[in-house]
């Protein structure tokens, strides 16, 4: 693997209940019922907005903006308590011993995600942590795109790890490889129609390239 675009959120980052507690919190203030983790991971996707029109929340009563800013100081609040999956760290050290360059690719802000990234001490792994430059979570095809440009390789060099149909859909769009770990913000059978390699663990994962 010559390039690794890591996504961050619920992929190398264990968040995938957190982000769904604080989901609950934000509707559940605009009087609409808590979903369980099972359904948000059937409803996930970007643009997240589309989520809250699926549990009910009335957009044009409640500005979207305000609804992605109360999460993300949510989310900053809850930081510290967020942990790496397992097999996170052995993973990235198993790609750097390996040679491959790797990057995070993330549809989080750019401060936020440096934050992030940073707090888990795994900042020197990656040669570019790249985010997005507002709260909407809407796309990373972009960031991918101009990523894949800054490091001057072609997309059939590059393989996307994530864990939500929107990584397939960045994949698709650098002409790349994806591998989709069943573990964080969709369920494995949601990634397994996207037509990529899907596995429930980054060890597993890891398995399939021979290790």
């Amino acid at each position: 693997m010559k390039v690794i675009f890591w996504d961050w959120n619920g992929t190398l980052l264990n968040d995938a209940p957190t982000m769904c507690r604080i989901f609950n919190r934000v509707v559940e203030s605009r009087g609409v019922q808590a979903i369980s983790l099972e359904r948000y991971r059937e409803i996930y996707r970007h643009p997240v907005q589309g989520m809250y029109e699926d549990v009910g929340v009335d957009l044009t009563l409640h500005s979207f903006q305000q609804l992605a800013d109360e999460w993300h100081e949510h989310y900053i609040a809850h930081g510290p308590s967020i942990s790496l999956h397992h097999d996170s760290i052995e993973t990235l050290e198993w790609f750097k011993e390996q040679g491959s360059r790797q990057a995070v690719l993330s549809a989080l802000p750019h401060d936020l995600l440096h934050l992030g990234v940073r707090m888990h001490q795994v900042q020197h792994f990656f040669e570019h942590i790249v985010g997005i430059s507002d709260k909407l979570a809407e796309s990373k095809v972009a960031e991918g795109l101009a990523l894949r440009q800054r490091l001057g390789v072609e997309g059939g060099d590059i393989t996307i790890i994530g864990d939500s149909s929107h990584d397939a859909e960045v994949a698709r769009a650098l002409n790349s490889n994806c591998i989709l770990v069943a573990r964080g913000s969709e369920s494995a059978e949601r990634l397994q129609r996207c037509g990529f390699p899907v596995f429930d663990s980054l060890k597993l994962a890891r398995a399939s390239l021979g290790v």
